[in-house]
Order: C-alpha cells, then structure tokens, then sequence
C-alpha cells in the first residue's frame, strides 16, 4: 500500500496559491482615465475565479426518478477590491467608465453600448510567476463602484473599495470555448 502522504504530495505539487493571481485590465479606449492603469493589476487586493451550475431536470417514470443535466447557469457579475490612492485616480476611471455608459447629472446614455464594454482576465500563478490558468471575461463593464468609508478612529489602514463588473460570458483557457490551453502547465518549483 502506497503512503497516503507520498501520493498526496505527487498529487498537489505546489497547489495553486490563492494570492498568486494577475488581474489582465483593460478599459476601453472611449473612457477617458487620468490613472496609470497599469497600476489596476498592483492595486488589486482580491478578486475571484468565476462560479458555474449545471441545473437539474427531474424525470419521473413508474415512481422511479432520473436526473439528468440541464441548462448551464453563472452570475455575471464579477467582483474585484483596489486599494486607494491618495488621488482616488483608480476609483476615478471606474466612475469614469460609468459615466461613459450613463451620464446620470447629464441624462444621457451611450449610443453604443459596445463602445464601453470591454475583455478582462485573471490569471492563476505558479509559484514561479508564470501563468497556469486564464479565466477570460466578455463584453465587461462597469456596474457599481462601492462607497469608501472615512473615520475619525481608523488607523494603520489604507482604503479599499470594490468595482463590480458585469459581463455576458466567460471562458477557461486560451479558445473561444472553455478548452484548456496546451502550453499553460504548472512549473516544478521546490522554493515554492
């Protein structure tokens, strides 16, 4: 009998780290942003891989019951939290984005909702940097920017705010469809 802990170990090698992620941030270009979005990736405190549920349809016949597989349902938001700087410049181009998309002191809307969505990523790591899985976002725009609350007694602190994101789908791997990518594989790292 093999020992459980060897397999273990042959198993997970480093296993994927939760705080080894790249955020891949865009904003498109009718957005006008006074931030180095660059910066987006650097500022990103959290975020998520997306969820997905297979719903279930219950087939009866002769009291007996089969389940099979129905339709595919996933939130389509995405939520991410930023640090602040001291000139809310990040914070600025996401109501900024908002602003493009509805202008609500102006009551008007974009003419082209298209103009203002755009494509979007988080990358998982290994522990050597190099990216092992991509979970691509479509047609993604800005849906709520979160208060920042302020306080006299908070202390040894630096704001934070989230940016939820709306999109229409998502996919796993490099393809259009959720295919996994042939050259993204774990890299063997024994410093991990």
């Amino acid at each position: 009998m093999a020992n459980t802990l060897s397999l273990l170990k042959s198993a997970l090698n480093s296993g994927a780290r939760a705080n080894k992620y790249r955020l891949n941030f865009a904003v498109p270009g009718t957005v006008k942003t006074v931030s180095n979005l660059q910066d987006a990736d650097i500022l990103c405190k959290a975020t998520q891989f997306p969820a997905m549920t297979i719903g279930q349809i219950e087939v009866f016949n002769q009291g007996r019951k089969l389940i099979v597989p129905g339709d595919t349902t996933y939130e389509n938001t995405w939520n991410i939290t930023f640090y602040n700087t001291e000139d809310h410049a990040l914070r600025r181009d996401m109501i900024a984005w908002m602003v493009a998309a509805d202008h609500f002191q102006k009551n008007t809307h974009s003419g082209n909702p298209s103009s203002i969505m755009g494509e979007m990523s988080v990358e998982q790591l290994d522990s050597a940097g190099n990216p092992t899985a991509k979970y691509t976002f479509h047609n993604v725009f800005v849906s709520e920017v979160s208060a920042v609350d302020v306080a006299d007694d908070t202390a040894d602190t630096i704001q934070e705010f989230d940016v939820t994101f709306t999109f229409s789908d998502w996919v796993v791997g490099d393809g259009e469809f959720n295919e996994p990518s042939a050259g993204n594989s774990a890299t063997n790292n024994d410093v991990a």
